[in-house]
């Protein structure tokens, strides 16, 4: 669950928007009155706070926003002003934008163009509501909402959608988040999540309970799937890791990865680069992807989490391929532990499998924050171990 700091603001929002509205409906007369427009807008504003997340909140704004504008429209045409019906959609608008802004806006995210349909709408149902206008104005003032309403779904469609998620996550899953990682993420800048991999829905859960929006890292054989394609590429601006052989190069999508924390995004990363096969080695040797980040962008912090729960899922490889011959999961009980921060010390980073190793054991380390029992600890490889890795790197190219 959120934490209640991170509620406040919103909470703050939604007293100062009840009593703006209280003042304003006192204020004037009008027929019908509208006193009871302070206690819609009220309601309203408990949705967004009811059901708050930093981040997804935003997604109540682009039907709240088209709320208006069809109640705004329906006023102009009719004369008769649902005034306090009004007031319901203008105070969601106003606790998610305002509340989100607060204290979690960030660079290139969608917060500034959520404040930006804030400003038009909400003065534009707060004057409908309140006061009433001459017929010319009217229809201006709905045309404008029409316009912020479009705005809204196109500025704010990802946040929507996720929303719209969360009931068939919920139905499916049971997602809890636990480790003092998550009072640590930072609301703005640059960082790294890397966890293990069990199933295709893992990014889906680190989304649940992490405050912000992630730029997932995935393979291309979920990513190249219908519609996802498009979701993927459009909507949630994921990273696509294509099936190849492995290369000793910068690939691309290490690259796209070291672009996306310049712009200051929170990226998701699986470092085993496939997802499990078996029950008796529940994390495989990470990749070289993660140093190659690290290497560049050495100051990046870096969250290990563990995931618990997803192997044995519906999308897991357990007992078949993910999704054949399974049934749809229900209310899974999904464990996810987020660690304190971590940068990795330079001699650390100097070489690749000192940093693999390391960022294998702050992973594994995270059962413990579950209750789950620890694993051996890693090592670095011997000659051995060295042709077992190679063998690792060789699966994780052919998956």
């Amino acid at each position: 669950m959120t934490a209640i700091r991170d509620r406040l603001p919103a909470f703050f929002a939604l007293v100062v928007g009840v009593v703006g509205c209280a003042v304003v409906a006192g204020s004037a007369d009008r027929d019908p009155p509208a006193d009871g427009a302070w206690f819609a807008f009220a309601l309203g504003g408990l949705v967004p706070l009811l059901f708050w997340h930093p981040f997804r909140a935003l997604g109540f704004v682009p039907p709240a926003a088209a709320a208006v504008f069809g109640l705004a429209a329906y006023g102009a045409a009719t004369g008769e002003w649902p005034r306090a019906l009004l007031a319901v959609p203008a105070g969601v608008i106003w606790v998610a934008a305002l509340g989100r802004a607060v204290v979690h806006a960030r660079p290139g995210d969608s917060t500034p163009l959520g404040c930006a349909v804030l400003g038009f709408v909400l003065p534009a149902a707060v004057i409908l509501t309140l006061i009433g206008l001459g017929d010319w104005a009217a229809w201006g003032l709905a045309g404008m909402a029409g316009a912020a309403a479009l705005f809204a779904w196109w500025a704010l469609f990802r946040p929507f959608f996720e929303l719209f998620c969360e009931p068939v996550i919920s139905l499916m899953y049971r997602v809890r988040g636990t480790g003092p990682g998550l009072a640590d993420i930072p609301p703005r800048g640059p960082c790294l999540v890397i966890g293990n991999h069990a199933c295709w829905a893992d990014p889906f859960f680190i989304a649940k309970v992490l405050p912000r929006p992630i730029t997932p890292v995935m393979t291309s054989q979920f990513y190249d799937k219908p519609v996802i394609r498009w979701l993927m590429r459009r909507v949630i601006k994921a990273i696509r890791v294509p099936e190849k052989a492995l290369k000793q190069d910068v690939p691309q999508e290490i690259k796209e990865v070291i672009a996306a924390l310049d712009r200051g995004e929170c990226v998701v990363l699986f470092p085993e680069g496939y997802l499990r096969r078996s029950d008796d080695r529940p994390l495989r040797r990470f990749g070289r992807g993660v140093w190659q980040v690290l290497s560049a962008r050495p100051d990046t912090p870096v969250f290990p989490c563990w995931i618990e729960g997803g192997w044995g899922s519906y999308t897991s490889y357990k007992g078949g391929l993910p999704t054949k011959n399974k049934r749809p999961d229900f209310r899974r009980r999904i464990g996810v532990a987020v660690d304190a921060r971590v940068t990795l010390a330079p001699e650390t980073l100097a070489h690749h499998l000192a940093t693999r190793i390391e960022l294998m054991n702050r992973v594994a380390a995270g059962r413990k924050l579950l209750g789950l029992p620890e694993l051996p600890p890693y090592t670095l490889a011997g000659r051995e171990e060295e042709k077992d890795g190679a063998a690792d790197d060789a699966d994780r190219s052919a998956d």
